[in-house]
């Protein structure tokens, strides 16, 4: 099982953006072979981008997303109080590195599943691999 943060769903979904090339290919192997863990703020976060910046109508954009989340390999956590409370713990156990609200509700929400792989290009999440935290599967190169 891995987890695929908001942003590279974001370069998969809108194609103008430079990283889409090196997500696109990468992204469509995991749907196919993996289970995918993701959380309803993951896809709220994915939501507020496309909204924002999608010439798309936004029903179209919301029957996409529903498309995603109702994926059979994909399992959506739900965002309650016992995740709230394991995020704040996290918050509090990673306050050295760039991790903020929305990356330790990951975080729980890995640490719940016993999930230590993530598809992401966020530099916190790189800084945790470093740690031996996480594992950190990024296909886009780091010019980029």
């Amino acid at each position: 099982m891995i987890v695929v943060d908001s942003c590279m769903w974001d370069y998969y979904l809108d194609p103008t953006m430079k990283e889409h090339k090196f997500v696109k290919d990468e992204l469509e192997k995991i749907i196919q072979t993996e289970e995918i863990l993701t959380s309803t703020i993951i896809w709220m976060e994915v939501a507020h981008y496309l909204y924002k910046v999608s010439k798309l109508p936004r029903h179209m954009l919301e029957r996409r997303i529903e498309s995603f989340t109702r994926l059979s390999t994909m399992t959506v956590a739900e965002f309650d109080l016992s995740l709230l409370y394991e995020s704040l713990k996290i918050l509090s156990e990673t306050w050295a590195y760039p991790i903020g609200g929305r990356d330790a509700t990951i975080l729980a929400m890995m640490r719940k599943k016993g999930i230590r792989k993530i598809f992401t290009h966020d530099k916190g999440f790189k800084e945790l691999a470093k740690q031996g935290i996480v594992k950190v599967f990024d296909p886009i190169p780091e010019e980029t």
